[in-house]
């Protein structure tokens, strides 16, 4: 059992502060080589990292003070954009804000979206993984009660939580194994720009949405926490782009044809059936 090495309320913000830039610089690092490789302007890559960095960022705060509405009710405005008074962002808030400013500025830029979500899918789990180690030494986040082994006391009430943060960075370890699969799938087999990139952001919504369930989150929305609501969206949203642009479609009208012929079959002979039995 291990403390929290530097508690959030005793340097611990210094710290995440560090951490978020250092996460920030490898996202950019990693996002300017991806789309550098596939021949992508410099300029409109810089355009792309400033924009959807700015937007991601007042996507956090903004997603922090909504569901931590309570640290703020009732005092002065100024208090949601004084981030060193009363310090929060919410990263899923982020990652919406950010792919969302993404999308908008990939089609006024002209660049390909499928270019940009494939690179996205390389350079974020690093970030994210470094984000993660960030929490795990101030105690950012914590894990519900646990007595296993592996438990951890973080934190200063004493308490043995499960290591959240490292089950989410395995977690991000075994997806970027996976996606290292699907991208050399996707050059055998030609998929079109995006479809391993949708792919990544439907592994990792998949993962954090279980792992939530080890997390002591504090806002809840009827029985399931704020997040795992943004996480059952990004995996709907996913389903649905794999689904119009990954080929869904073209393997379900197949089966659809044949259960509907089943269906239809057995629908004439359970009606022949009972024609005669109402003959006899």
């Amino acid at each position: 059992m291990i403390p929290a090495l530097i508690p959030i309320d005793h340097g611990g913000i210094v710290v995440m502060n560090s951490v978020i830039v250092l996460a920030w610089l490898s996202f950019s690092f990693l996002f300017w080589r991806g789309l550098r490789a596939v021949a992508v302007e410099e300029d409109r890559i810089f355009d792309l990292t400033f924009y959807m960095t700015l937007v991601a960022f007042v996507a956090a705060r903004f997603g922090f003070v909504l569901t931590h509405w309570e640290l703020f009710s009732g005092k002065s405005p100024l208090l949601i954009v004084a981030l060193w008074v009363s310090p929060g962002l919410s990263w899923l808030a982020a990652l919406v804000g950010g792919l969302a400013a993404c999308v908008a500025l990939s089609r006024q830029y002209k660049v390909r979206l499928g270019l940009v979500l494939d690179t996205l899918s390389a350079a974020l789990p690093l970030p994210i993984i470094l984000g993660e180690a960030g929490s795990l030494i101030t105690g950012a986040e914590l894990g519900v009660a646990s007595g296993l082994p592996w438990a951890l006391r973080i934190g200063t009430d004493g308490i043995t939580r499960h290591p959240i943060q490292l089950y989410e960075m395995i977690g991000l370890i075994i997806v970027s194994i996976i996606m290292l699969r699907l991208n050399v799938r996707s050059v055998r087999n030609k998929w079109p720009y995006g479809i391993t990139g949708i792919w990544f952001f439907l592994l990792y919504a998949t993962t954090a949405f279980l792992l939530e369930f080890a997390k002591d989150a504090r806002v809840y929305w009827s029985t399931l926490s704020a997040n795992q609501w943004v996480l059952i969206g990004i995996f709907a949203e996913c389903v649905g782009v794999l689904y119009v642009r990954g080929g869904g479609r073209e393997h379900l009208r197949p089966f659809a044809h044949r259960l509907l012929k089943f269906l239809e079959e057995k629908g004439k002979k359970l009606h022949e059936s009972i024609s005669r039995r109402h003959t006899d």
